[in-house]
């Protein structure tokens, strides 16, 4: 459609009951479902004093909705580029930069391509909302697929690809016959007293706080709400809802990991997942919460799980990645000549992708 006159806001407002119906269908189209909203707002609720998730709303001359986005706004990038704690405390006292995850629905709770109302071009919206980005803010990052049009003043760098995988083609069944060794590691983890649990609707209290234990131990790549993450995912965990569901790995009677999960339409979305470190190790838990996984999509009549960035090897093995870009876009040339200076000897260098994801 012809480019027409945009306005945007940027806010920490929940989507509305009618914001809802307006892009429905644009969810439906997706292969998700409505009900992802009520995630996208669950993140919108909470903050830090170093992170902020806005929804960016875009509207037309009329002032009618066209399309919206959550959008984080961040002043602790520091552990993303793995810079030493002054530095890091340096950039907390500097304006913050905004962050939109493009290239998968739901995931962590925040990551949409843009959602719009009917009639409405989703690439026009991208387009005049990274626009009005880098008009109002001095410096952010798209992570997009890597076969999507480059903004225009923006540096890219390689992002850690994204695991969006077929039910299908990449299920249980289909998993354990592509890798032999999967039904080794599901012995050795039954034999060692692991056992999986399903629970739908919201995560008890008092196995939400154990697991939240496992984000203590350190990760080699982290995104720029990384502080914010366990709110959010306590927030995200408290959803009484028969769309919310959590796969939790038990060991020798001990939780020691879990996968939520996010069931909308045809459509499971990976929102959180983390792994503790307990003396002898996990046995495969991590696998084993991976196959688990995809019966419940099977189990659920899913068509896709979104599994988010591909952040291990693991998940690049079992269910494949498409490439993505992490976009750095400002309107001055000085912050993107620093941030190709920085890139190449910081965490996010492309070696250092490579090595940690596997690719």
């Amino acid at each position: 459609m012809a480019t027409t006159t945009w306005h945007f806001t940027l806010t920490p407002t929940p989507f509305t009951g009618h914001e809802r119906d307006l892009l429905a269908e644009d969810l439906v189209r997706c292969g998700s479902g409505p009900s992802l909203l009520h995630v996208l707002s669950a993140t919108v609720g909470v903050s830090s004093r170093w992170t902020r998730p806005m929804v960016l709303r875009g509207f037309g001359p009329d002032g009618h909705l066209r399309g919206a986005a959550v959008v984080f706004l961040c002043r602790d990038a520091g552990p993303s580029f793995g810079l030493p704690g002054p530095v890091r405390s340096a950039i907390r006292r500097g304006p913050s930069i905004w962050y939109w995850e493009r290239t998968s629905l739901g995931t962590d709770g925040h990551a949409s391509p843009g959602l719009v109302v009917e009639g409405v071009d989703r690439d026009e919206f991208r387009d005049q909302a990274l626009r009005w980005l880098r008009r109002h803010q001095l410096l952010g990052v798209v992570v997009e697929d890597r076969a999507d049009r480059p903004p225009p003043s923006s540096r890219g760098t390689r992002g850690l690809g994204v695991s969006r995988v077929s039910v299908r083609e990449t299920g249980h069944a289909s998993l354990l016959e592509r890798h032999r060794n999967l039904s080794r590691k599901m012995r050795r983890f039954g034999s060692r007293g692991g056992t999986l649990r399903r629970i739908q609707g919201a995560l008890p209290e008092d196995l939400r706080e154990v697991l939240l234990g496992a984000y203590a131990v350190s990760r080699p790549l982290n995104p720029p709400f990384v502080e914010l993450y366990p709110q959010m995912v306590r927030a995200h965990s408290a959803l009484d809802s028969p769309d919310a569901w959590h796969v939790v790995a038990v060991l020798d009677g001990r939780p020691v990991g879990y996968h939520s999960w996010w069931h909308s339409g045809h459509t499971l979305s990976l929102l959180s997942g983390a792994f503790t470190r307990p003396p002898g190790g996990t046995v495969h838990a991590y696998e084993n919460v991976l196959l688990e996984s995809m019966a419940l999509a099977r189990d659920l009549g899913c068509r896709t799980a979104q599994l988010g960035p591909t952040v291990n090897g693991v998940k690049r093995a079992l269910f494949g990645s498409d490439p993505t870009e992490l976009r750095f876009v400002s309107a001055l040339p000085p912050m993107r000549w620093g941030v190709g200076l920085a890139l190449p000897r910081s965490a996010l260098a492309p070696a250092e992708i490579a090595r940690v994801t596997g690719g």
